[in-house]
C-alpha cells in the first residue's frame, strides 16, 4: 500500500492535477471533496475521459473527468485487494480505516508483493492443461503459456504465443 497518497480538490483543473501528479512522480491523485475522498484522477482516466474533450486541460476541472475511487478495508488481504482490481477493471483501489483515506493499493504494488516464483505458482494453478509446461497467460487470459529453456533444461522464461506476454 501506499500511504502518501497525493491529493486535489474537485474543483480543481486537470492541468494542476497533473503538475501535482508530476512533482510526486505519481500517476494518480485521490480527489477531495470537503476534506472526504470522493474519486482519483489517475493517467488512464485522463487517456480515455478527459483526451476526447479536446478541451484545454486548464480549462476542465478534474471532477469532470475523475473516476469513482474504489474502497477497501485496512485489514483486507492482497488477495481481496487483487479480486476487486481484477473484478472491476481498475488499477487501484482506496484503502480505508472507516471513512478515513490511509492509502491506496495499486496493481503495481501487488505485482512487488508477489515474488517471481510466487507468480509462476499462481500461474501453474490456474493452468486448464494442468501441466508443468501449460500456464494460463494471465495478460491475455486465453493463451496457455509456453515454457522456454535454455541449455540444461533451465527455464529462461514463459510466453504467450497469443499476446507475446513474457514472465
Amino acid at each position: 500500500m501506499t500511504k502518501d497518497v497525493p491529493q486535489v480538490d474537485v474543483s480543481s483543473s486537470v492541468l494542476d492535477a497533473s503538475k501535482v501528479m508530476n512533482q510526486r512522480k505519481a500517476n494518480g491523485v485521490a480527489v477531495f471533496q470537503e476534506g472526504k475522498p470522493v474519486g482519483m484522477l489517475t493517467e488512464r482516466a485522463l487517456l480515455r475521459r478527459f483526451i476526447k474533450l479536446n478541451k484545454k486541460p486548464e480549462e476542465v476541472k478534474v471532477r469532470e473527468v475523475m473516476a469513482p475511487l474504489l474502497k477497501i478495508g485496512a485489514d483486507a488481504s492482497v488477495k481481496e485487494a487483487a479480486k476487486k482490481i481484477l473484478e472491476n477493471g481498475v488499477t487501484r483501489l482506496g484503502v480505508f480505516d472507516g471513512d478515513e483515506l490511509v492509502g491506496w493499493v495499486t496493481v503495481t504494488d501487488i505485482a512487488r508483493d508477489s515474488s517471481k516464483q510466487g507468480l509462476v505458482d499462481a500461474l501453474r494453478g490456474q493452468s486448464q492443461a494442468g501441466t508443468e509446461d501449460e500456464l494460463l497467460c494471465p495478460a491475455c487470459r486465453s493463451g496457455v503459456m509456453k515454457k522456454v529453456t535454455g541449455s540444461g533444461g533451465r527455464v529462461l522464461r514463459w510466453e504467450c504465443p497469443n499476446c507475446m506476454h513474457q514472465e
